[in-house]
């Protein structure tokens, strides 16, 4: 960010300000926001979360723009995870080829607030594999080594909060055994934004 309080045009994943604390969380219209890989899922299974959400009384935040490696961060994403009470993350195969998709995951973890994980055709297994360099996302991750563009702090913040979230409370989905999940997930989401409690859900311990 410049000091007109812009982002800078060649604005890296790593600019993100620390997030703000929950005491000044300002309240939200989308209390939720998607975490997605948009080649993925954007157009499919993300607006379906959106569009179900919607219509059961939660505005969730979907970004329209997939981010290409070294775009600047739109400024309205930040906002939209600051302002979010709970965030929905959709683990696909190509997931860790996106560095703002990883970034958005470890800022999401720094805030303390509530992960609910979807597993879109990929186990919570293959998120535990990336720290030894292995499993599907192996090669993604080698091509961001190769490529030079972040620390190997980074790169490992990014494996350590991949490995975090795989054992939090989530919905493994296969194919398009979507009816079941979107029940449960709207359900679950619904009750924490009209109750939110203290702390976060369990792990699975799958």
């Amino acid at each position: 960010m410049n000091e007109n309080g812009a982002f800078d045009q060649v604005a890296q994943p790593t600019a993100f300000a620390y997030p703000p604390s929950s005491s000044t969380q300002p309240k939200s219209r989308c209390p939720v926001f998607v975490n997605h890989r948009g080649t993925d899922v954007k157009r499919t299974f993300a607006h379906s979360i959106r569009y179900i959400l919607d219509i059961n009384g939660v505005q969730a935040f979907v970004d329209d723009k997939d981010l290409q490696e070294g775009d600047p961060f739109p400024k309205k994403i930040q906002e939209a995870m600051d302002n979010a009470s709970l965030y929905i993350a959709i683990f696909s195969k190509s997931y860790a080829e996106s560095s703002w998709c990883l970034t958005e995951l470890s800022y999401m973890l720094k805030t303390g607030r509530r992960i609910i994980p979807i597993f879109y055709q990929v186990e919570p297994s293959d998120l535990r594999w990336a720290a030894n360099g292995k499993g599907i996302y192996a090669n993604s991750f080698a091509e961001h080594e190769r490529k030079g563009r972040y620390e190997a702090e980074k790169l490992r913040e990014w494996k350590e909060a991949l490995q975090t979230v795989s054992y939090r409370e989530g919905y493994v989905l296969k194919e398009n055994d979507w009816g079941g999940v979107f029940e449960s997930l709207t359900n679950r989401v619904v009750t924490e934004i009209s109750h939110p409690s203290q702390g976060e859900y369990p792990d699975a311990g799958i």
